[in-house]
């Protein structure tokens, strides 16, 4: 399944070939061999702190991933989870993934999304809004803080 236009420009590929030592403004959290997570543009239903695990590499969806790239993943979540109760006080956690135009993949390059969570927070019916540049930096940071 591909799904890219033709030309596309990944956004996160542009960051990955960046790493280990990305612009602050791209709010990266954690930079793993193989991974990498970051808190993305934007936020849902007013719960922020979410993040994107991605691929270092480029592979559109969960079609083409590796399969050895799975235990990175789940590391790299599990420790996104720990940070986030640590640093937001969060009393669980999401997580979702995407693929093609009919799963609401709208970035063509595989990532998994990881939410903080609260109860009755309407993540499932909140709105999709943006992080100004300096939330996101800041959300990063305490992230940052708590992975160490």
């Amino acid at each position: 399944m591909k799904n890219a236009p033709p030309g596309y420009d990944c956004p996160f590929c542009a960051i990955a070939g960046t790493l280990p030592s990305p612009a602050p403004e791209s709010a990266v959290v954690l930079v793993d061999a193989n991974v990498f997570a970051l808190v993305p543009t934007h936020h849902y239903a007013g719960i922020q702190g979410n993040c994107l695990v991605v691929p270092r590499r480029h592979y559109e969806n969960v079609f083409d991933i590796p399969d050895d790239l799975g235990s990175e993943f789940f590391r790299a979540t599990r420790r996104l989870a720990n940070a986030m109760r640590s640093a937001f006080c969060c009393g669980g956690i999401s997580t979702r993934q995407h693929n093609g135009p009919a799963g609401d993949q709208d970035v063509w390059h595989y990532h998994l999304h990881v939410f903080p969570r609260y109860p009755d927070d309407g993540l499932h019916a909140g709105q999709k809004l943006p992080y100004a540049t300096a939330e996101r930096i800041e959300l990063a940071a305490r992230l940052r803080a708590a992975l160490q």
